[in-house]
C-alpha cells in the first residue's frame, strides 16, 4: 500500500541555478526517514563580532555560509531568526538582507523575539514566517515539521532579483506556512 506524502520539494544548488527536487520523508511501510528530518537553525539578529551593526553582507561569513551549505547539502532546511523582544525585528541590514536572499533561494525563515517573547511578530511581511510568541526552540521544531508537510519554498531563477510571478508564488507558500504558526 502506498503511503500519502511520502515526498516534499527540496533543493539542490548545481553550480549557480538551485533546482527543486523530490526529497524522500517517508519509506514504502509509512515511516519516517531519518535522512527527511530538515536541518533548521537559529541565528541571531546581530553578529558582534565587528562593532558595527553588520552593514556590509560580507561581513557576515557565518549566513553567507550557512545559506550555501544548505544549498549544497541539506535539501530540507530553514532559519529561524531571533531578532528584538517583541516583535522579532531584523535590525542589521546586511542579516536582514541575506535572510531574505535565503527565502527567496528557497529556504523558509521564520521570525521570533529573543528570549521569552511576550509579544506578537507581526505577520504583514509575506517575505517570512511569523514565529507569533514562540520562543526560537520551539519555532525551529514547528519549521521543522511544516517543511516535511510542505517543502522548500520555491526558489527564484536569480534570487538577487525575483520576478514578480516568483514572489508571488514564493508569497502563497510562505502564507502555507503562516497558516500552521498560527495555530501554534
Amino acid at each position: 500500500m502506498r503511503h500519502p506524502h511520502t515526498e516534499v520539494p527540496g533543493l539542490r544548488r548545481d553550480g549557480t541555478a538551485i533546482a527543486t527536487i523530490p526529497v524522500p520523508i517517508k519509506n514504502a511501510s509509512g515511516a519516517l526517514l531519518d535522512t527527511a528530518i530538515p536541518k533548521v537553525a537559529i541565528v541571531k539578529d546581530m553578529s558582534y563580532w565587528n562593532g558595527g551593526f553588520g552593514d556590509e553582507t560580507e561581513d557576515e561569513v557565518d549566513l553567507l555560509a550557512m545559506i550555501d551549505h544548505m544549498l549544497v547539502k541539506a535539501p530540507l532546511s530553514g532559519f529561524v531568526i531571533e531578532g528584538l523582544t517583541p516583535y522579532g525585528a531584523i535590525t542589521a541590514p546586511a542579516r536582514s538582507r541575506l535572510m531574505q536572499k535565503a527565502v527567496y533561494s528557497g529556504i523558509p525563515v521564520a521570525r521570533t523575539g529573543r528570549g521569552s517573547p511576550e509579544g506578537f511578530i507581526p505577520t504583514s511581511d509575506p517575505t517570512y514566517i511569523g514565529g507569533s510568541n514562540l520562543t526560537a526552540t520551539k519555532a525551529r521544531i514547528l519549521l521543522m515539521a511544516a517543511i516535511m508537510r510542505f517543502g522548500m519554498l520555491p526558489p527564484a531563477a536569480n534570487p538577487d532579483h525575483p520576478t514578480d510571478a516568483e514572489l508571488g508564488a514564493i508569497f502563497a507558500k510562505v502564507k502555507a506556512y503562516q497558516s500552521v504558526f498560527d495555530t501554534h
